[in-house]
């Protein structure tokens, strides 16, 4: 992020983890949250690809409630001999939108997002396909009301960057059951965070039916759904709280000891500073039910079936090269009330489940010796390196908050896949290997998880996509049975 971070000075010194990756890979040795200006970024340079003029006031309260009409897509099924299938999806939409593929527990779900800050593409569309064959079940358009077209600020600012990276984390989310899926299109974008609108629709999985519709005012952060509400998170400012912290059971930032704990428990989270997001949750069994508010100074992770996931810090969704940070994270209500907390997480899956590190003073002192003979620069320099190696060997597990259960990844990196009807995790082992540029991280899968226990080798049904090509409005959706052991990145 282009602003500035708060950094604590501590009194140990001993380096923790937290300090010695921060030594390491050149970041402030603290658990804050980003704590840049306390409003818009400074502007830069005007720009070209603005859509109206300067000083357009925001939209008035209520107009820029979303529509989700039917789409037309067209599917054209191949026979894949009775294992598998593949379908070929034409889209008008498809050569200048945003393209993922989701799983959710009624089939596949394909995304076509607009990109951030497009003139000619703003509308999102959702398709959703039959687990058993690939066939098209339904597909939907979601977009402003009565044709409007977003309106964005003239401007290069760190506001602009701070929404691209929202909405490259937030557009599009599953709720844990598979249920719903929530899609956020952006109507009004200026220098003044608190300014900006968006339109969200919440769409029932199963029959493409709009559950949900909403008008959001402030700059969104994040999105996430519970198996029955879904959560904004929303804020005047480009961060949700204004230097907030939360510490370990230690004291210590990031130590990476500990557990969960329960409400009260340890030593919370202490918020410095006057500002705090805004969590906005819609009740999703009752439609017509108002919404609740509630604040938090931390940003918004994920959701499990009936909690949020908050932090500190936000995280990325999957660590591979071994350079990840351990943080503490929240367990919390709908209302951003915290109801337990865990340690040492540097990664958080679209499922909910999160990785961490479970070795405590003894990773703490492996990482101060690291520090002390790595400088900076030579970290992850030409692919391997004593920091990459002391990391691969550092004591993590896969925790599923929901029910506890966890499963034992040290010596691994992870990521999550998509099949038919939900994600999986599949291990990596970390490797290197001799290239023509000189050492590359080519890391081996080796088996995969439904959940936090046994690992399979078997080969499983999993989902991917390919295309559209340059000049083609054409991509294929498949579900293809995969080996996930002894195969390369």
């Amino acid at each position: 992020m282009k602003h500035a971070r708060t950094t604590r000075r501590r009194t140990a010194r001993r380096i923790t983890r937290r300090a010695a990756l921060a030594a390491l890979l050149g970041c402030a040795p603290t658990l804050v949250a980003c704590t840049g200006p306390g409003g818009p970024g400074t502007a830069r340079t005007a720009g070209p690809t603005g859509a109206g003029t300067a000083g357009m006031p925001p939209p008035a309260v209520g107009s820029m409630v979303p529509q989700v009409t039917e789409l037309t897509v067209d599917a054209v099924q191949s026979d894949r001999g009775g294992e598998g299938w593949r379908t070929d999806l034409t889209s008008e939409r498809a050569g200048t939108a945003k393209l993922d593929i989701l799983p959710t527990r009624a089939g596949p779900l394909v995304s076509l997002l607009p990109y951030y800050y497009s003139e000619n593409d703003f509308d999102a569309a959702l398709v959703a396909l039959d687990p058993a064959d690939g066939s098209l079940a339904w597909a939907r358009r979601i977009s402003l009301p009565d044709g409007a077209a977003p309106w964005w600020e003239n401007y290069e600012s760190d506001v602009r960057d701070a929404v691209r990276e929202a909405a490259g984390r937030s557009d599009v989310v599953t709720s844990p059951d598979g249920r719903y899926v929530s899609v956020i299109v952006r109507a009004y974008v200026s220098l003044t965070p608190g300014e900006h609108v968006s339109a969200v629709a919440v769409l029932d999985r199963a029959s493409g039916r709009a559950v949900r519709t909403e008008e959001i005012r402030g700059l969104v952060l994040g999105q996430a759904l519970t198996d029955d509400a879904l959560v904004i998170q929303t804020s005047d400012f480009l961060h949700p709280g204004s230097e907030s912290v939360i510490a370990s059971g230690s004291g210590e930032p990031g130590s990476g000891s500990g557990g969960p704990d329960g409400p009260g428990g340890g030593t919370g989270a202490s918020t410095g500073g006057d500002t705090s997001s805004t969590l906005t949750a819609f009740p999703l069994t009752d439609p017509q039910a108002p919404p609740t508010t509630g604040s938090t100074p931390l940003w918004l992770l994920g959701a499990t079936r009936d909690s949020l996931i908050l932090g500190a810090s936000r995280i990325d969704s999957a660590c591979r090269t071994g350079d990840c940070l351990g943080y503490r994270v929240a367990l919390a209500t709908a209302s951003g009330q915290v109801t337990g907390q865990i340690d040492g997480v540097y990664a958080v899956h679209p499922n909910g489940f999160l990785e961490r590190f479970t070795g405590g003073k003894a990773d703490d002192d492996a990482l101060t010796a690291v520090a002390r003979d790595a400088p900076a620069s030579t970290v992850n320099q030409g692919g391997e390196s004593s920091w990459n190696q002391v990391w691969a060997a550092l004591g993590r597990e896969l925790l599923d908050p929901a029910s506890g259960a966890t499963a034992d990844t040290t010596g691994f990196t992870l990521s999550h896949v998509p099949t038919a009807s939900g994600w999986i995790t599949t291990r990596w082992r970390p490797a290197w290997s001799e290239s023509d540029r000189g050492p590359a991280f080519t890391p081996q899968t080796a088996g995969w998880m439904d959940a936090p226990g046994p690992v399979s080798t078997e080969p499983i049904m999993m989902l991917s996509r390919d295309g559209p090509h340059e000049g083609s409005s054409t991509f294929t959706a498949s579900l293809t049975r995969t080996a996930l052991t002894d195969r390369s990145a």
